[in-house]
């Protein structure tokens, strides 16, 4: 069933960060495949930085990426928390995502003759640095807003009154979490 009229521009394909910005700003080479970094972009944003912000503040933010209107303190957020939370996760997806392929024939991994890729253990390594990069910056941005207490950006303290916020996310609080640490 298609989606109706109401239902359209919420179910498009806002971004917060362009491949382009994303392209100079993370780790990921220029010739990488846009198609690639455009679904690691919209899944890092909704799987991480969403619940970061919470579905209100997250949606005030895809609004003003779609009308280009900023104010200072949106733009604070968006630069020095937002983007670096994002871009560290799709380097984190991308260091995985990039090294396979999935045709309709099989899933394998790619192959390039003027790169050497790394073997399971150097790919995991490198993956949990850069995790630990990810949940930092997302630490950060948590705390960022939980210390702003909704004062510059009120749309992070909303909740959901009614029954018509189903597709809100269950917002993230925690922060950072190494792996194998018992807290």
């Amino acid at each position: 069933m298609g989606a109706t009229n109401r239902n359209k521009k919420s179910m498009s394909m806002n971004y917060l960060l362009s491949v382009e910005n994303l392209k100079k700003l993370g780790l990921i080479h220029n010739n990488t495949d846009s198609k690639i970094l455009s679904v690691a972009i919209k899944r890092s944003q909704d799987m991480y930085v969403q619940p970061a912000l919470g579905t209100p503040l997250y949606k005030a933010l895809l609004d003003r990426v779609e009308s280009s209107i900023w104010t200072a303190d949106y733009l604070t957020l968006m630069n020095d928390y937002v983007i670096p939370c994002l871009v560290a996760f799709v380097d984190y997806r991308c260091a995985l995502l990039l090294n396979e392929k999935l045709t309709n024939k099989s899933v394998g991994r790619v192959q390039d003759e003027n790169l050497n890729a790394n073997d399971d253990n150097q790919t995991s390594a490198f993956r949990d640095q850069l995790r630990k990069d990810a949940f930092f910056y997302k630490e950060r941005l948590i705390g960022y807003l939980m210390d702003d207490q909704g004062q510059k950006y009120p749309e992070y303290i909303e909740g959901c009154e009614d029954l018509t916020c189903n597709e809100n996310v269950k917002k993230d609080r925690t922060g950072y979490r190494p792996i194998n640490w018992n807290i």
